[in-house]
């Protein structure tokens, strides 16, 4: 039996794994695709109406994907697919919303859990609110450590960048300490 291997989605949680009961061979796999989204200023976090029990208000999560995002996907899933027959290993069937041309996205897709990019680092103000040495533009003496700071994330956890991030800052501070 060939195994058949059926693309999920960019970020999307395995729902289930088949394997074949009359051989060790898995007859079909949920493959997740796991992709950088491009840099996006439209998808950012803001202030919303809503207030909470102390009477400020909500923070809101505008998270728009591009273009360019669905097709680093589909590239992706194809390159593998393509392997995949290569190697005679099975045949890639990529879930309907990705195979389609409508531009659609999977109504369960989900984020990687890693909040970045709302203090995004730039040389300029206009784009960013952090320069590279992880101080705001708007208040001299406020610097910020974080994973926000990223223009964008990968497809890994951010831990060891950041880290890395918050000791070159860290040294940046000790070398302008007065």
């Amino acid at each position: 039996m060939t195994p058949i291997c059926k693309a999920a989605s960019w970020r999307c949680r395995t729902k289930r794994t088949l394997i074949s009961r009359s051989s060790s061979w898995i007859e079909s796999i949920y493959l997740e695709v796991r992709t950088e989204q491009e840099p996006n200023p439209d998808s950012r976090i803001t202030l919303g109406e809503e207030l909470d029990a102390l009477g400020q208000p909500c923070a809101h999560l505008h998270w728009d994907l591009t273009e360019r995002d669905r097709h680093t996907q589909v590239v992706a899933a194809k390159a593998f697919g393509e392997e995949l027959r290569r190697l005679g290993l099975g045949e890639l069937q990529m879930a309907p919303w990705l195979a389609s041309t409508e531009g659609e996205w999977s109504p369960d897709l989900v984020g990687g859990h890693h909040h970045m990019g709302t203090t995004r680092m730039s040389e300029d103000p206009h784009a960013g609110i952090v320069d590279s040495d992880c101080r705001t533009h708007a208040v001299h003496n406020l610097y910020i450590a974080g994973s926000s700071v990223f223009p964008t994330s990968g497809f890994v956890n951010p831990t060891s960048t950041l880290l890395a991030l918050a000791l070159r800052l860290a040294d940046h501070l000790k070398s302008t300490a007065v």
